[in-house]
């Protein structure tokens, strides 16, 4: 009998998941269902990559089957409350050089908890057999998305492409419209299936919630890391490596976007991602980062002076940046919203003359994406957020951005992303700890 620590490597190899309770993505497709009623969903799955990248499922996809192939089809029957999984045929090549995928088949059916898993020449006549019993069909009209490509990214790329005179190519997503139009003829109505799942994402199950959970302490150490590590001389870019070493050790994909590490005038910038500035000694680092954890992400910021000590002035405004987290902290519950926590800091940056110097919102939603989807509506447990107060003050070098992962729950919230210091005594001590490359030298 193959013992289950094999079964598990197995399943991940051939792109079953992460030995997944498939329980909850059979819950998330019954509550689909019960929202589309009789009509017909149809998901595709991410493309296959074009370089020698690892493949990481589209966000929906993912979120619906826990199946981890390139170039699968979904086809969820609300009618029959049925869900047909559609594979490419086997590709010995591909195996041999890669290790097995998941292939169609009852073992496939039986692994994953879908009704039927199909092979993908099969996807048009499933589809033909259907279409005279269906009058609506929904597909995402959004982007394909991964925990760094958020929605808001993902539009503004696919809005550039199209109206670049050289280029102009439609969406994956409008061409796959265009050819269900073709297959299911005039009578059925296709439908954007985007705001259903949006509204499905927002709040987080339990598997979400620790996957969420342990994103944020994965996130937490390696922020605690490039703290240590952190000293005059050193590159920005040597802070990202060290919090990804970190991410990476923990079992993460990567990092879930862009390393943030803007140290002296680049702490001024909300997005700063060059990281090739040399540190110096007064200099204040801005350092936002998170990893790509099982399909779930992180987002944390923290602010440390390199030399290990804040001056007088950074303390200052560091503690009014803190203080307005903190204020915006103790609004966080159930029926809150964007605006309540916005309302929140400006209240104390106000108050301490700074208010000019915020130059960005201060919360949005996380999940499987860094900017994850859903409505601005009032918060309710099982909502995940950041907040992120900052205030950046070019002609002094200084920017300050202190940013958590939160949980909404019944009773208020739970920082997900609290194992990362904040108060000021806490970095000054941590900062004074080994790191990584002076442990290695003992």
């Amino acid at each position: 009998m193959i013992g289950a620590a094999i079964i598990a490597f197995i399943s991940l190899h051939a792109g079953i998941g992460f030995a997944d309770d498939n329980s909850f993505f059979a819950a998330r497709r019954e509550a689909l269902i019960n929202r589309i009623g009789d009509a017909v969903v149809v998901l595709q799955g991410a493309p296959d990559t074009r370089a020698y990248d690892s493949f990481r499922q589209d966000n929906n996809f993912y979120y619906l089957t826990g199946i981890t192939v390139p170039e699968a089809l979904l086809l969820i029957d609300g009618a029959q409350h049925r869900s047909i999984l559609f594979l490419p045929p086997r590709n010995m090549r591909t195996e041999q050089w890669e290790g097995p995928r998941l292939i169609a088949g009852p073992e496939a059916a039986r692994e994953t908890g879908l009704d039927e898993v199909l092979e993908l020449t099969s996807f048009g006549a499933e589809l033909e057999k259907r279409k005279r019993t269906f009058r609506v069909l929904y597909t995402p009209f959004s982007p394909h998305e991964t925990a760094a490509t958020s929605r808001d990214r993902a539009l503004q790329h696919e809005s550039a492409r199209q109206n670049n005179p050289w280029d102009g190519r439609q969406s994956r997503e409008a061409v796959f419209q265009k050819r269900l139009k073709e297959k299911v003829g005039s009578s059925v109505s296709i439908k954007d299936l985007s705001p259903i799942l949006d509204d499905m994402r927002r709040i987080k199950d339990a598997q979400e919630i620790e996957r969420l959970r342990h994103a944020g302490r994965v996130a937490a150490l390696g922020l605690k890391e490039a703290m240590r590590l952190a000293k005059p001389g050193m590159y920005e870019y040597q802070l990202a490596a060290a919090a990804e070493f970190i991410f990476l050790w923990h079992g993460a994909f990567g990092p879930a976007f862009f390393p943030i590490v803007g140290s002296g005038p680049n702490s001024c910038r909300m997005h700063y991602n060059a990281n090739v500035r040399k540190m110096e000694m007064n200099d204040i680092v801005v350092m936002d980062f998170g990893p790509d954890d099982r399909y779930y992400g992180s987002d944390v910021t923290r602010t440390f002076p390199v030399s290990g000590k804040f001056s007088e002035e950074q303390a200052e405004i560091y503690r009014i940046v803190l203080a307005a987290q903190k204020a915006a902290l103790e609004r966080v519950r159930t029926g809150a919203t964007f605006n309540t926590l916005n309302d929140a800091v400006h209240e104390v940056l106000d108050r301490s003359g700074y208010l000019e110097y915020l130059t960005h919102g201060v919360s949005h939603y996380v999940g499987m994406s860094t900017h994850d989807v859903g409505k601005p509506e009032p918060f309710e447990p099982g909502v995940v957020i950041t907040v992120e107060p900052g205030v950046y003050i070019p002609e002094k070098n200084l920017g300050i951005r202190i940013e958590d992962t939160i949980l909404v729950t019944r009773d208020g919230y739970e920082i997900l992303t609290g194992d990362a210091p904040k108060e000021i005594v806490e970095i000054e001590k941590l900062m004074s700890e080994k790191g990584i490359d002076e442990a290695i030298k003992d």
